[in-house]
């Protein structure tokens, strides 16, 4: 027998021992697997833009936690009489593993919560609920919001002008508690603040155009449907009635660029629904255990700024 023959038979041994050791243990070589989540973001925005953004930075973070996700607006299943818990309820039924719940009422969120299994971990936008199935809170600084719709509002005030905060009867609790806080913050700033509340939106166009003829007024409102409106009659009947607020949507952009709305503060929804869907999957897979709550950005945006390259990453992140 040769060397070369030899050295063969050599290696051929010690392949049969390996192939052997590998046989009788329990080692195997295998691709390591990819766990997959069912997530189901559930929203009642109705503003199309902020729902829009909500929508790609969930579905983006999705495609990144490898995440089966399923995006439902409640606006859309309103013919069929289907609301929140409903929405909810269905998805929970369809084997969702956890939840990323939008929703403007902290009542209704609280009675959402309390229905849903304790193994289902839900994360919750806009609104803070104390139970130990919601892992996770995200939400907008109220006072800081505040703080930079005074700030704008008090740079552009004349002296003697009023302040007339608008809201109305089916505004989010968010809008509600951010008024009041404005209402707060214009008084420590000396200024005169009145609030108006509507019972029908009908009513929107009688208070712009008596707050125009009457003079002297600036107008501050943080429900999107009531900026839109305002901003709308003013446009209509060419109105001179300074308007603030916050939101945003389609209507907002296009009053904007009409000049008729002065400024908004716009929060980036696109983030938001991005680390909604990332906390939310951290859960589920349990490669982030951490409960925590995050404060969402907010950027104030004018006629002049609406196309700025920094606040266009906030507004149209989806283009």
């Amino acid at each position: 027998m040769t060397n070369r023959q030899k050295l063969f038979l050599c290696v051929d041994i010690v392949v049969l021992i390996l192939l052997f050791l590998v046989s009788s243990t329990d080692y195997v070589w295998q691709e390591k697997q990819v766990q997959v989540s069912n997530l189901s973001v559930i929203t009642e925005w109705s503003q199309d833009s902020t729902d829009a953004n909500f929508a790609q930075g969930a579905q983006k973070s999705a495609q990144l936690c490898h995440a089966d996700l399923r995006y439902l607006n409640q606006r859309e299943y309103a013919a069929q009489q289907m609301d929140l818990q409903t929405l909810v309820q269905r998805e929970i039924d369809n084997g969702c593993q956890g939840i990323l719940l939008q929703c403007g009422s902290q009542q209704m969120a609280q009675e959402i919560v309390e229905n849903i299994p304790v193994g289902i971990p839900v994360v919750l936008y806009g609104v803070s609920v104390d139970l130990p199935r919601v892992k996770s809170v995200l939400q907008i600084d109220k006072m800081q919001a505040a703080n930079k719709i005074v700030e704008q509002v008090l740079l552009q005030r004349t002296k003697g002008q009023t302040i007339t905060l608008v809201l109305q009867k089916n505004s989010s609790d968010f809008a509600k508690q951010l008024h009041q806080q404005l209402e707060e913050q214009f008084l420590q700033e000396g200024v005169l603040c009145s609030s108006v509340v509507l019972n029908e939106m009908t009513e929107t166009e009688a208070l712009a155009k008596g707050l125009a003829v009457q003079g002297g007024n600036m107008v501050v409102s943080c429900d999107v449907e009531v900026l839109e409106a305002i901003a709308t009659v003013c446009r209509k009947n060419t109105l001179d009635l300074p308007l603030f607020g916050m939101g945003w949507s389609g209507d907002i952009r296009k009053e904007l660029e009409s000049g008729y709305l002065y400024g908004t503060l716009v929060e980036n929804a696109y983030i938001g629904g991005y680390l909604g869907v990332q906390i939310l999957s951290g859960f589920v897979t349990g490669d982030n255990l951490s409960e925590q709550s995050y404060t969402i950005e907010t950027v104030w945006v004018t006629k002049e700024t609406l196309y700025d390259r920094e606040k266009e990453a906030v507004l149209f992140p989806f283009l």
